[in-house]
C-alpha cells in the first residue's frame, strides 16, 4: 500500500508539473497572440491614417482644381487639410472619421462639417483680418449655430491679448482693434468667443502654395514616429507579462508546501474510501463503524492531525461548508451516474433494497467524505458520530438521486430509506444534526442540474444546456465545454 501511495503521489506531482507547464505555455502563447493582434490593429489604424494623406497629396497634385488665384488657393487647402489631417489623426487613434465635406456644397455657407458641426474657415493673413472676416461671413448670413476656424498661430496671438499679453509687440490700436471684434463676436453671436471661434491644426504660413506639401511631410513623419513608438511599447508589454509569467512559473516553498499538502489530502480521502468500502463489502454497516473500524480505515487522525490539515486543505478547496466547490460537485455528477445504474438493476429486481443502499453509499462515499471534510472545520467531530454523519450524508445523497425515477417502486424504496435513516439519525443529536441540513443544501445545488443533464425524457436541446450547465456548475474550464457540434467535430478531429 505504501509503494502503491507514494507512487499515486509521485504521479500527481508530477501532474501538477505538467499542468503547470501547459499553464506556462498557455499564458505565454496569449501573450505573443494578443501583441500580434495589437500590432495588427495599430498598423491598420496607420495605413488608414496614411490613406487621408494620399487623399491631400492627390488634391494637391491638381492645382487648377483648387479654387482661387495662386495668392488665395491656400484658403480652400487649409480646409483640406483641416478636415484629412484631423481624420487621419482619429484614423490613427482607431477612432471614426470627425470631418467631412459630404453634404456641402463648394461654394456655400459653410466649408465642412467637423464633429457634427456646420463649420467655416477663415484663413486670412493677420489675426485683426481673420477677425473681420469671421464678422463679416457672420453678418451675411446670420447662422449663430456655425463655428469659425481661424489659423492656429492667429488663434495664439489673441489668446495671449485677451490674458493681457502681447507676444508679437502690436500696437495698441491693433490690440484695442482685436479685443473690440471679440466683444463683437460674442454679442452678435450670444456665445463666447472661444466657442464661437476655434483654433486650426495649421498655422498661417503652413498652408501656402509653396508650404504645404512641407507641412504634409512634416505631419506625415510625425505619425511614422508616434507609430513606431506605440509598436514598441506594445513589445515592451508583451515582455514584461512573459517575464511576469515566467517569475510566477518559478519553483516557491509556498507552492511546494501547496502540493504538498494536496497530495496528502488526496492520498488519505483516497486510501480512506478504500478501506471503508473493504469493511462494507465484507458486512459492517457504515453507520455501525466502532471507533476500532475508524482507526484501522485511518480516520482516527481527524481528532489530531487531520484537524489542522487535511480539513484546511478541504476547506482551502472548497471556499466553505454551504458553498462547496468542484471537488464535491464532480463527485456528486460521478455518483448521479453510478446510482442510476443500481437503479436500473432494482426495477429489473436483479437487486434488492438493501444492496442499493450499501452500494449507494460507497458510490456516494467521495462526495460524502468531502463534504464532511468542510464540515469538520467548523465542528469537531467525535469519531463514534462519523459513522453516522457520514451515513446519513450518502443515504441522502442516494434518495435525491433515486427520487422521481422508481416509478410504482418509489414509495416502498421511500419507505425503507426513512427506516434507515432513522435509525441513522437516532446517533446523531441536534447539534451534528444541523451539519447533515448544511451539506444537504449544498448538494441540492447540483441536484436540479444534474437531474436536467441525465434526463432520458428530455430533447436533445434541452439536454445539451443542462449539460453545459451542469459542466459549468462544477468547475470545467469554459473553451473545454463542447456546446456545439463545431466543438464536437473539433474535439474529435483535433
Amino acid at each position: 500500500m505504501t509503494v502503491w501511495n507514494d507512487s499515486f503521489i509521485a504521479a500527481g506531482v508530477g501532474g501538477f508539473n505538467l499542468w503547470k507547464s501547459q499553464s506556462v505555455a498557455k499564458d505565454l502563447e496569449y501573450i505573443i497572440s494578443n501583441s500580434l493582434k495589437e500590432k495588427q490593429i495599430q498598423n491598420e489604424n496607420f495605413e488608414n491614417a496614411l490613406q487621408n494623406y494620399a487623399k491631400i497629396r492627390q488634391i494637391l497634385n491638381s492645382p487648377e482644381n483648387i479654387l482661387g488665384s495662386n495668392k488665395t488657393k491656400h484658403g480652400e487647402i487649409a480646409e483640406y487639410l483641416e478636415v484629412y489631417i484631423r481624420n487621419a489623426k482619429a484614423a490613427f487613434n482607431g477612432q471614426a472619421e470627425v470631418a467631412t465635406f459630404n453634404g456641402v456644397g463648394r461654394t456655400a455657407a459653410t466649408d465642412f462639417f467637423l464633429k457634427g458641426v456646420k463649420t467655416q474657415s477663415k484663413f486670412i493673413n493677420g489675426a485683426s483680418k481673420s477677425l473681420s472676416s469671421v464678422l463679416e461671413h457672420f453678418n451675411k448670413y446670420q447662422d449663430k449655430t456655425i463655428d469659425y476656424i481661424i489659423p492656429k498661430d492667429q488663434y495664439d496671438i489673441i489668446q495671449s491679448l485677451s490674458n493681457g499679453q502681447n507676444p508679437t509687440n502690436l500696437s495698441e490700436k491693433s490690440i484695442r482693434s482685436i479685443l473690440k471684434k471679440i466683444d463683437t463676436i460674442e454679442g452678435l453671436t450670444g456665445r463666447p468667443f472661444n466657442d464661437v471661434v476655434k483654433q486650426s491644426i495649421s498655422n498661417y504660413d503652413e498652408v501656402q502654395i509653396g508650404k504645404v506639401h512641407d507641412t504634409l511631410q512634416k505631419n506625415q513623419e510625425q505619425m511614422v514616429h508616434d507609430n513606431q513608438q506605440i509598436l514598441n511599447e506594445i513589445d515592451e508589454k508583451a515582455d514584461q507579462n512573459r517575464e511576469s509569467v515566467h517569475i510566477n512559473a518559478a519553483p516557491s516553498f509556498r507552492e511546494g508546501m501547496k502540493v504538498a499538502g494536496t497530495a496528502a489530502v488526496i492520498s488519505t480521502t483516497v486510501s480512506a474510501c478504500v478501506n471503508i468500502y473493504s469493511k462494507v463489502k465484507s458486512g459492517t454497516k457504515l453507520f455501525d463503524f466502532t471507533t476500532e473500524d475508524w482507526k484501522d480505515v485511518g480516520l482516527e487522525s481527524v481528532k489530531t492531525g487531520t484537524k489542522a490539515g487535511v480539513t484546511a486543505a478541504s476547506i482551502y478547496g472548497m471556499t466553505n461548508l454551504t458553498s462547496l466547490s468542484a471537488p464535491f460537485a464532480g463527485a456528486v455528477t460521478s455518483a448521479a451516474m453510478g446510482v442510476t445504474s443500481l437503479l436500473v438493476n432494482y426495477q429489473k429486481c436483479k437487486i434488492d433494497l438493501d444492496e442499493v443502499v450499501t452500494q449507494g453509499q460507497i458510490l456516494c462515499l467521495e462526495a460524502g467524505i468531502a463534504a464532511v471534510g468542510g464540515a469538520m472545520g467548523q465542528t469537531l467531530i467525535p469519531i463514534p458520530v462519523l459513522g453516522a454523519i457520514i451515513g446519513t450524508v450518502t443515504t441522502n445523497l442516494v434518495w435525491g438521486i433515486a427520487k422521481g425515477k422508481l416509478g410504482q417502486k418509489e414509495e416502498a424504496f421511500k419507505r425503507h430509506m426513512d427506516d434507515y435513516m432513522a435509525g441513522l439519525l437516532a446517533k446523531v443529536d441536534s447539534d451534528y444534526y444541523k451539519i447533515i441540513q448544511k451539506i444537504d443544501k449544498a448538494y441540492a445545488r447540483f441536484n436540479t442540474l444534474i437531474d436536467a443533464a441525465f434526463d432520458v425524457h428530455a430533447n436533445k436541446a434541452t439536454l445539451a444546456a443542462a449539460s453545459i450547465q451542469l459542466a459549468r456548475e462544477i468547475g470545467v474550464e469554459e473553451h473545454k465545454i463542447l456546446k456545439n457540434n463545431d466543438d464536437l467535430m473539433t474535439f474529435f478531429l483535433n
